[in-house]
């Protein structure tokens, strides 16, 4: 049975000024001149527009959701409720939801049981709760959906989002040890959601929509993304490691099996990690991209940063949106991060 996406919508929280957010984390009186004008100058390399945040900087150093509606339970609400009025409440079957970072707390019964309840959602599969498969991880979410609709006819959501505000270190002082270990991290990634409205066959409207031809899942482990007594660190060598894994294990295998060449993929959908860790797909022993094919990427990850396992959504659906004939056009969703855990999905507009 063929599966298509129907539908997409992302979640973006309120755009907050990204020196704003490190004058907040590293603010001079604390942690001296010299501190703040580093982070001042991170944030200048990084290159990111405005990040999409939900931490009240003011009541900082406790970390504080600034609006009660950027929980994750109203976030799931929303992405739910615009699927529901696309294709009714008792068409959709399945649930899978992903994330790393999260602002909830009440955890019985997990957080996609209270989405469920908060949804009215019939389900006929018991939702699936996917937390830490690190960036990957709303692309294995794609897999099980897709499964699904196979196998049920019936639609299936996939609801992917992280709060990475909520992972921000407070450094204590000017000589607190983690301060050059968390100051990338700390300004790198931000908080958002994103989901897909995935469908058989026989729901598919008269309209081209992408299908789903194949996705592929790997694991390499590694720490190289990881915790340290509360420290959230991203070491440098990440960007040298995990993009030769990811052509090897979950993007060549898929091109090669569909007869695809990666010059026909017109939609690259890859993980906003940073820009020089999108740059090594343009490696001719990585993967040989051009700079056309990384553009689209690059772009939204100057725009809004890292949102962890939302960023390849939040490509795709800017392609997914683009009001232009697509018919025969191919792409490829790719996730990656923490653990390491990768993930790829490719589909054809059709």
């Amino acid at each position: 049975m063929r599966v298509f996406i129907l539908s997409t919508k992302v979640f973006l929280p309120q755009l907050v000024d990204p020196f704003e957010i490190a004058n907040a984390f590293y603010p001079a009186d604390r942690v001296g001149k010299k501190v703040n004008l580093l982070a001042r100058k991170m944030v200048e390399t990084i290159g990111i527009e405005k990040r999409p945040f939900v931490l009240d900087l003011e009541k900082l150093p406790e970390k504080k959701l600034k609006k009660e509606e950027d929980h994750p339970l109203y976030w799931g609400e929303k992405v739910i409720g615009s699927f529901i009025d696309l294709v009714g409440r008792e068409n959709i079957g399945f649930l899978s939801m992903s994330y790393n970072i999260s602002y909830h707390t009440d955890y019985l019964p997990n957080l996609i049981t209270q989405i469920v309840l908060r949804t009215g959602l019939n389900l006929d599969r018991p939702p699936e709760e996917l937390p830490y498969y690190g960036c990957a991880s709303g692309v294995i979410s794609i897999k099980n959906a897709v499964s699904y609709c196979k196998t049920h006819g019936k639609a299936a959501v996939v609801f992917v989002f992280d709060q990475c505000s909520n992972l921000a270190y407070i450094p204590s002082g000017s000589d607190d040890p983690y301060i050059k270990k968390t100051i990338k991290s700390n300004l790198l990634f931000s908080d958002g959601a994103a989901g897909l409205l995935i469908i058989p066959e026989s729901m598919k409207p008269s309209k081209t929509l992408p299908e789903i031809i194949d996705v592929r899942t790997g694991y390499t482990p590694g720490d190289g993304i990881k915790m340290e007594n509360g420290a959230f660190i991203l070491q440098n060598q990440v960007k040298d490691i995990v993009p030769p894994v990811v052509s090897e294990k979950v993007i060549k295998p898929v091109l090669e099996k569909h007869g695809f060449k990666k010059e026909d993929i017109q939609e690259w959908s890859i993980h906003q990690g940073g820009i020089a860790i999108i740059d090594k797909f343009k490696e001719d022993d990585i993967l040989g991209l051009s700079e056309e094919q990384i553009a689209r990427s690059k772009e939204l990850f100057h725009r809004y940063g890292n949102l962890s396992s939302p960023s390849c959504f939040l490509t795709f659906d800017s392609f997914f949106n683009e009001e232009k004939e697509k018919s025969g056009d191919a792409g490829m969703i790719v996730g990656f991060g923490a653990g390491y855990y990768m993930a790829s999905a490719l589909y054809v507009w059709s």
